[in-house]
């Protein structure tokens, strides 16, 4: 098991030159997929990033891996800066969206095909028994790679990121030169028994409940049997970090449900560090004791699956987070003495207890006009006789929910109610609707952060 530390991560995929006629040389496609990644992981997390498809998260998961280069930036993993470390190395497992299992081998030699590869380290003894001190050559060799590439990183790093870099290049030095003169614990290494390998992987059938499937090849199962064996190969390996790529995303609505559930109890007996990758924010919610939500290669908000909902820091957060999307009114605000005015689109008015917003910004209560955006959920849009006025375009019933989609005059958007239980309302209706005061958002219409002050109390 595992903390990690990402610091100020950065990804850049650079394009190639080309040639143009009659001019010089060209670089085109360059592209920046991750931008000043900066994340504290405990030992023992269940971390989920979470944004649309392009924001950036499998890329910072492969970077974590070992699979993608970063471009600047740190990342440690225990303690230790493996930036140079080979994915091999980093004692990690990862998950694949696809599986990746061997089409010809039954679950038994597909889970222990990575442990027959394995080679284990013992330490070395003489004929005495006394542990044999030498020279780590692979580790000194490995050192004077790391130190190498540091210093070129060093000669076209900014002024900015020189003093980091020069602090980190000052330890490695310091590494090489212990490591090039202190005779250290030497060790060889032999391959897993029979035995050891057989005791691993019937562990990891009873936690998975696979033990039927253990002679039965990829081609007779169900997608969430290939799934669970995928994560049987991670499991028997036993290590610091388990890394899961949409590893659900191939999975029906029902059965994804399901493995939802027991990859949360697989974390909770392992208790290792999980780092899941997702779109779909439903699983983001229901699985993560944190969540990062991305956009554009930028963290958005790192937050638990509770206060991403109650307390989102900009509109992208709000909107992605929760099902169906929180409604976005554009709209005008002003206060009074005692009340906050706020004019909707198509002109209608509501006046609200400007008590109710102790948690809006000053700024926005100095009685003049600003044009804002207000959110609100659609659980959280009532019916009342003194409301705004709406036209009902679209009626959906979902069983024990009915979802309503309302319009404005002179306005193309459809904005949705979420109304419990069933009702009469028919397309073209007009209806009067009212909202929770206490669930109600408001956005800077240029920057897009939240204008509410995220409470400082301790909510358990």
């Amino acid at each position: 098991m595992a903390g990690l530390s990402l610091k100020h991560i950065y990804k850049e995929y650079v394009g190639k030159s080309k040639s143009k006629k009659g001019s010089s040389n060209q670089r085109f496609g360059d592209f920046m997929a991750v931008k000043d990644f900066s994340l504290e992981i405990e030992d023992g997390e269940f971390i989920v990033f979470v944004g649309p498809s392009g924001c950036g998260k499998s890329t910072t998961l492969r970077m974590i891996a070992g699979l993608e280069e970063i471009t600047s930036g740190q990342l440690y993993i225990d303690g230790k800066l493996v930036n140079d470390v080979t994915a091999k190395d980093r004692d990690i497992a990862m998950v694949f969206q696809n599986y990746a299992l061997y089409p010809h081998l039954n679950a038994y030699d597909n889970i222990s095909f990575g442990l027959k590869m394995r080679k284990i380290a013992v330490e070395k003894t003489n004929e005495n028994g006394e542990p044999v001190l030498e020279i780590d050559q692979k580790r000194v060799k490995e050192l004077r790679s790391k130190v190498k590439n540091l210093k070129r990183t060093l000669s076209s790093a900014t002024e900015e990121e020189k003093p980091a870099l020069e602090e980190i290049l000052d330890e490695a030095v310091k590494e090489l030169d212990y490591y090039s003169l202190t005779p250290v614990q030497a060790y060889t290494y032999r391959h897993m028994t029979k035995a050891e390998i057989d005791e691993k992987v019937k562990w990891a059938a009873d936690i998975l409940g696979i033990n039927d499937l253990l002679f039965v090849k990829p081609s007779e199962m169900s997608g969430g049997q290939r799934q669970r064996i995928a994560l049987g190969r991670a499991m028997v390996r036993g290590p610091k970090v388990f890394l899961l790529d949409e590893p659900l995303s191939n999975l029906d609505a029902k059965l994804r449900t399901t493995m939802r559930s027991e990859i949360v109890k697989l974390h909770k007996k392992l208790k290792t560090t999980f780092i899941y990758v997702t779109h779909d924010q439903i699983e983001a919610m229901t699985m993560g004791t944190r969540i990062v939500v991305m956009k554009d290669g930028v963290i958005q908000q790192t937050d638990t699956p509770t206060d991403l909902f109650d307390y989102p820091e900009n509109k992208f957060v709000a909107g992605f987070i929760g099902t169906p999307q929180m409604n976005f009114f554009d709209v005008t605000v002003s206060s009074t003495a005692s009340r906050l005015v706020v004019k909707f689109p198509d002109g209608q008015t509501q006046s609200y207890p400007l008590s109710e917003f102790s948690r809006l910004d000053k700024e926005y209560l100095d009685g003049k006009e600003r044009e804002v955006v207000l959110g609100v959920r659609g659980e959280n849009i009532y019916f009342g006789d003194d409301g705004i006025e709406v036209t009902l375009s679209v009626k959906e019933v979902l069983g024990n929910t009915t979802q309503l989609f309302v319009k404005m005059d002179n306005d193309e958007k459809d904005y949705i109610i979420c109304a419990a239980g069933r009702n009469s309302y028919e397309q073209g209706d007009l209806l009067k609707i009212k909202f929770d005061v206490s669930k109600m958002y408001f956005f800077d219409k240029e920057t897009e952060r939240s204008l509410l002050k995220k409470p400082t109390f301790d909510r358990g």
